[in-house]
């Protein structure tokens, strides 16, 4: 008989689950990181609304529709994306997985895209 027909210790279907270990720094990271996260969308949105409520005279050639809209636009999308990205971080923490590569893309998103819904901003109050 072959090897491959034995086994030396548990039987097959005894073999208890591997269980990955938990990551005390890639928790505490993650939850830094979404700390962080939660913080610069605050931050942009206080930044946004400021922004947006001082838009009371727009001379002719700017659009202070446009301008609203891009900073209300940037604003729902960052949220969504801070939601999903910390639903996703709390799953991969569950199932012991490291999570902290998910935290951190949503701050890097979150920052960019409030950088990327001011310049819209700027582009619709210069009307072009």
């Amino acid at each position: 008989m072959s090897d491959a027909q034995y086994t030396t210790g548990h039987v097959p279907q005894t073999v208890a689950k591997q269980v990955r270990p938990r990551k005390v720094w890639d928790i505490a990271l993650s939850i830094v990181l979404l700390v962080f996260s939660y913080a610069a969308f605050l931050l942009g949105a206080l930044f946004a609304v400021f922004s947006v409520a001082f838009i009371d005279y727009c001379p002719a050639p700017c659009s202070a529709t446009a301008a609203v809209g891009s900073q209300v636009t940037v604003g729902v999308v960052l949220a969504i994306v801070a939601l999903v990205a910390t639903i996703v971080t709390i799953v991969l923490l569950v199932v012991r997985r490291r999570a902290w590569w998910v935290a951190a893309s949503s701050l890097l998103i979150i920052i960019v895209g409030w950088i990327v819904g001011f310049a819209f901003y700027a582009v619709a109050l210069q009307g072009v």
